[in-house]
């Protein structure tokens, strides 16, 4: 008897898993995921910026004597990026519990606003240095600082959309994840195109790209497949405008 028992509450289990699968109802250990996440792999992204910014430091650190042009660029980028490292730092703090609360959710959600303006900055400067710079700092610290430009950038996005997944209702969370596909794939697009840098746009298209791969099936609403399929679809023609603007940057490179 006992043991009937656990197969029917086994079998409730699974029929009630495979409902909100169905529904796309939000997993109770994913409380702050929105329609606008991206899937899972694309935080391996990060591996690469942290890679990238250790070479930063160690090419920074090998050139401190060299008095040339690298050095000084790095010098003009460095207050910039440390300003947005600190950023991240009271990011990360801000997710103690009392910050959890939906009236206060919106603290993380600015101060990953705060590091992509510093990261911009810092993008700016790198911008104004590169031409004196060596091949080598574009590649240990053009590159680095411009995927994490690109990714923070996005990364404000999804936090905003999480703030509104806990404070709003379905219809304005729907809304916000169209805004942000589109915002984001134009503002890739936008950077790139005014900069002649490919290394931005190219993380926004891997964050789209990751949104539409996850469907915002994660979601604190049960909503209809047809919505979720059109959100879909505008995170990866955001993602296609911002690949575009990278080949339309790159041609005057190719036509040299």
């Amino acid at each position: 008897m006992q043991r009937r028992a656990q197969a029917e509450a086994r079998a409730a289990k699974a029929k009630d898993e495979n409902a909100k699968e169905k529904t796309h109802a939000i997993p109770l250990d994913s409380e702050y995921r929105s329609l606008f996440t991206p899937a899972g792999w694309a935080f391996a992204i990060w591996g690469a910026i942290y890679a990238g910014e250790f070479a930063l430091v160690a090419h920074a650190l090998a050139s401190a004597s060299g008095g040339g042009a690298s050095e000084a660029a790095t010098r003009a980028v460095a207050p910039s990026w440390a300003l947005a490292c600190a950023f991240q730092a009271l990011w990360c703090a801000a997710f103690r519990p009392w910050a959890k609360a939906p009236r206060h959710f919106w603290v993380s959600s600015a101060l990953l606003v705060a590091e992509a303006v510093a990261l911009g900055s810092a993008h700016r400067a790198l911008r104004a240095a590169a031409s004196a710079a060596s091949k080598a700092w574009y590649w240990t610290t053009h590159v680095p600082l411009s995927m994490h430009f690109g990714w923070i950038s996005c990364a404000a996005l999804v936090n905003l959309n999480s703030h509104v997944a806990k404070t709003c209702a379905p219809d304005t969370q729907l809304a916000t994840a169209f805004l942000s596909a589109f915002g984001a794939g134009g503002l890739g697009a936008a950077v790139t195109l005014t900069t002649g840098d490919p290394v931005y746009a190219l993380v926004i298209a891997w964050a789209l790209t990751a949104v539409a791969s996850d469907g915002g099936k994660r979601t604190t609403e049960t909503l209809a497949d047809v919505p979720l399929k059109a959100l879909t679809k505008a995170a990866r023609w955001g993602a296609r405008a911002a690949l575009a603007s990278v080949v339309v940057s790159q041609m005057p490179a190719f036509a040299a």
